[in-house]
């Protein structure tokens, strides 16, 4: 089994609503390994979003919600008419925004409330959070009833850190060693750091040697690169990690079917090329989809 465990929702409102975030990113252009890659993909029905998943060999791809799309638009585009293959994640804001992607120090009840209620009864199954984006702290008082709830309904979170290329961005909030008290705080809550916590990836490893239930993912190779993920995934190896590294796509990564493939068998040509040793058909399986299997839950 494929899982993508790192997509946003693209269909035509979602971008409309995501457009002033999309937009402020703080280049046009970024490169693949000294490939120019266009921007793109931010316009896909979700019929068409399964024609690229059947293309790619995907069997399911989690939809992680933004805070400026309703949760029930999810629920009625992607969730409702297309039941198993699409998970959603919640998008969740604890601190209200003042309209201007700035908070203004106020806890975010309505959100918290619409939060559980996604997940009691529009069929989410995880909640998403963006600290850097929004301008808190992860370790902010006003985020610990979201990490409660989460531990509660025994849902996983993905919290976004590491680097953007969102200008607006700052990323004082961003860096996973930030996460590390709520770790011993919730031992048994599973999160999601997503994009292996680049530039910080030494740093992720090193608190998931010792935090069994957190997890991170690959999305933003389109970003920082093949070559790159490929040598931290040896890294991942080494720290004895891997098993909880999963395959996530993300904006930049189109087509989907290229980047499997390059888990598949381009993984191991880089890891050759290294002169490291090759990764083993099951580990490439783990970070494809097995590792994503226990994260989501899914073998409960």
């Amino acid at each position: 089994m494929i899982i993508n465990v790192h997509e946003h929702p693209y269909d035509p409102k979602s971008t409309e609503l995501l457009f002033p975030y999309f937009s402020k990113f703080a280049t046009a252009r970024h490169l693949l390994d000294g490939t120019p890659v266009d921007r793109g993909g931010f316009l896909m029905t979700p019929e068409q979003s399964i024609q690229e998943m059947d293309g790619a060999g995907v069997d399911k791809t989690v939809i992680l919600n933004s805070c400026v799309v309703p949760n029930e638009h999810i629920y009625e585009t992607y969730l409702k008419p297309f039941p198993g293959r699409f998970i959603g994640f919640t998008g969740s804001s604890p601190i209200v925004l003042d309209g201007t992607v700035h908070n203004n120090q106020s806890f975010n009840q309505k959100n918290w409330e619409n939060t559980r209620y996604s997940l009691k009864n529009l069929g989410f199954t995880g909640i998403k959070m963006v600290p850097a984006y929004e301008g808190y702290s992860p370790l902010d008082p006003r985020v610990y009833p979201y990490y409660a709830l989460a531990s509660e309904l025994k849902v996983p979170m993905t919290i976004h850190m590491g680097m953007t290329g969102v200008s607006h961005v700052a990323l004082r909030y961003a860096r996973p060693l930030d996460l590390d008290q709520v770790l011993f705080e919730f031992p048994n809550l599973r999160i999601n750091l997503p994009h292996l916590g680049a530039p910080w990836e030494d740093e992720m490893f090193s608190i998931m040697v010792r935090s069994p239930n957190l997890y991170t993912d690959i999305s933003y190779v389109g970003e920082v690169g093949l070559k790159r993920v490929a040598r931290k995934l040896v890294t991942a190896r080494d720290f004895a990690v891997l098993d909880r590294v999963m395959f996530g796509t993300d904006p930049l990564c189109r087509p989907v079917a290229f980047y499997v493939d390059w888990v598949k068998k381009g993984l191991n040509q880089c890891t050759v090329e290294m002169g490291e040793k090759p990764f083993t058909p099951a580990e490439i399986d783990g970070i494809l989809g097995g590792t994503a299997v226990k994260f989501l839950g899914l073998d409960s």
